[in-house]
């Protein structure tokens, strides 16, 4: 059982980096148009 999550997990772990990469620029994003609204608005 953990040998098999074991070898899903290796075959899946760039997709899931590149999935955290690009959840991760997309809250800054946010962030960074709340800054810019709440300043420039």
């Amino acid at each position: 059982m953990f040998r098999k999550l074991r070898e899903l997990y290796r075959e899946y772990k760039p997709y899931v980096r590149v999935d955290l990469i690009m959840y991760g620029v997309l809250i800054l994003a946010i962030i960074l148009y709340f800054i810019f609204a709440s300043v420039f608005g």
